[in-house]
């Protein structure tokens, strides 16, 4: 490289460092981001040292690139790591077409047909070229909870590596023990080894080499017959056992979507969290992590979820026909999951209680019944509960409608003496909330003070709580259209009106 070319690239290196863009995705931290920070932190200390501006400092590296890479190199700050995000997000297309993708772990060999080998489920036929089952291990392809995980996952890890990069790319890099995490192997097991590295390279692979062919599929609200639909994306195997691995989705509609969330232009999406797809229990016990899906499709911006009918939520799980016929069976398969997710996923698991509806066409007109998990929970038997519900008019529980309640956090109890402009006292995940609203605000929100933006938004996280503040933000800040002024002066003033 010329001495110009290398004074563009670090002037673009270090500018990037700055970039003020306001972030789909809450992030610790991420490789590239980390990079970026130690160089400008180095150019900076360097330019004070020698008393000069930033420029002066990028000119006299270009010029001496051996000074460069003497003052790089010896900076501890740089850490090559991400932390993960929170949460996934997923085109919400993309979510209902791998819902209706995988439907069942119950897959029948139909047989070859040209140079495929078939699979066949609940009118999905699934495909795989001869030359690829080798791959496989002489298994069938991996098509039910673990593949949703393994999408996800990957669609996740591309979302950490590429939000803050300026042109986004489809694609992300991983060790197999870093995607062994990802799935909820702790470091111990990945560098002990063992079976569960087969699995998860066959969970990869059956993404990457089975073709789908799908009798009836909604894209963008339209039904359509589809035909030849191809595989999720490219993997992109190393030969040193030790590097990593790539993934890119190149095949459409998929990479269209992946880019459309990366991006911000995806006007629905859904999210997922990190600990659901890394949760191996439910992996084991697949109607469980079934049940969770149909628990975030269902969240409103407030703290219930939109009422369905049991039968139905259950019918969604893709449990068999022989325990949808059975009452008492379907309460058993219910009361495990009220269970499993009123305790699990801390500091707050995804439900607190849950109402029976003997009918559901607007709440005026139905009887409810708010119920509590609790310790007595626990311990009703079928018959118990069939009694509870006929006094409140439900004679099936499969006929009843049913919603769900996630648990409030309670703002913090401030115990230290409050001084002027500190009225509310933010934990560390409160105050990247707050960060991140402040950096949307930013040249937007130009009629209100900066100090008294942030007061006001901290005032707004306490009083709404965190998880709520957290979805209506990102809810609005993520729109087509995104208005940070409404936000701040109508939105969040009526939601703190109703929570009154």
């Amino acid at each position: 490289m010329s001495e110009e070319e290398i004074k563009e690239c670090l002037t673009k290196m270090y500018q990037s460092a700055v970039n003020n863009q306001v972030p789909l995705f809450e992030v610790v931290g991420d490789r590239g981001l980390t990079l970026r920070a130690a160089f400008k932190e180095l150019i900076d200390l360097e330019a004070s040292k020698k008393n000069i501006t930033v420029q002066e400092i990028i000119d006299y590296y270009a010029e001496n690139p051996e000074r460069f890479i003497i003052h790089f190199k010896s900076q501890k700050a740089i850490k090559p790591l991400y932390k993960r995000f929170a949460e996934h997000y997923q085109h919400s297309e993309l979510e209902k077409l791998t819902r209706e993708l995988f439907k069942t772990q119950k897959l029948t060999n139909t047989g070859r047909q040209g140079e495929f080998e078939t699979w066949e489920s609940k009118g999905v036929q699934y495909m795989v070229r001869i030359d690829d089952l080798p791959m496989l291990e002489g298994k069938d392809p991996k098509l039910y909870v673990s593949q949703l995980k393994n999408i996800n996952l990957l669609i996740g890890l591309t979302q950490e590596q590429q939000y803050k990069k300026e042109i986004k790319e489809p694609e992300c890099d991983f060790t197999l023990s870093y995607y062994a995490e990802g799935r909820g192997y702790t470091k111990e097991e990945t560098q002990k080894g063992g079976n569960f590295y087969n699995e998860l390279r066959r969970d990869l692979f059956t993404g990457a080499y089975t073709t789908y062919k799908l009798d009836k599929v909604t894209i963008n609200g339209k039904r359509y017959t589809a035909h030849g639909i191809p595989n999720f994306y490219t993997l992109y195997e190393p030969e040193d056992k030790g590097e990593a691995w790539k993934v890119r989705f190149t095949n459409e509609p998929y990479q269209t979507w992946i880019l459309n969330v990366l991006n911000k232009e995806a006007k629905q999406f859904f999210m997922e969290d990190r600990k659901a797809i890394e949760d191996r229990y439910t992996t084991e016990r697949p109607y469980l992590y079934l049940f969770y899906r149909q628990l975030i499709r269902r969240k409103q911006h407030n703290l219930y979820s939109k009422p369905v009918k049991v039968k139905n939520l259950l019918a969604d799980m893709k449990l068999p026909d022989k325990i949808l016929a059975r009452p008492k069976e379907c309460f058993e398969v219910l009361k495990e999951c009220l269970l499993y997710f009123s305790t699990h996923y801390e500091p707050i698991p995804e439900i607190e209680s849950y109402n029976l509806y003997n009918d559901y066409q607007g709440e005026e007109t139905t009887i409810k019944t708010p119920l509590s998990i609790t310790e007595a929970f626990k311990n009703y038997t079928y018959e118990s509960y069939k009694g509870l519900l006929k006094a409140r008019g439900i004679n099936d529980i499969r006929e009843a409608y049913i919603s769900f309640k996630r648990p409030y956090k309670k703002p913090k109890k401030e115990t230290t003496t409050k001084q002027k402009g500190e009225a509310w006292l933010l934990d560390d995940d409160e105050t990247r909330l707050l960060n991140r609203t402040l950096n949307w605000f930013n040249g937007q929100v130009t009629k209100i003070p900066r100090e008294d933006q942030e007061s006001m938004i901290k005032m707004y996280i306490k009083k709404l709580g965190y998880d709520n503040y957290k979805a209506i933000f990102e809810r609005e800040a993520n729109k087509l259209n995104p208005n940070a002024v409404e936000f701040i002066t109508k939105i969040l003033p009526d939601l703190l009106h109703e929570e009154a």
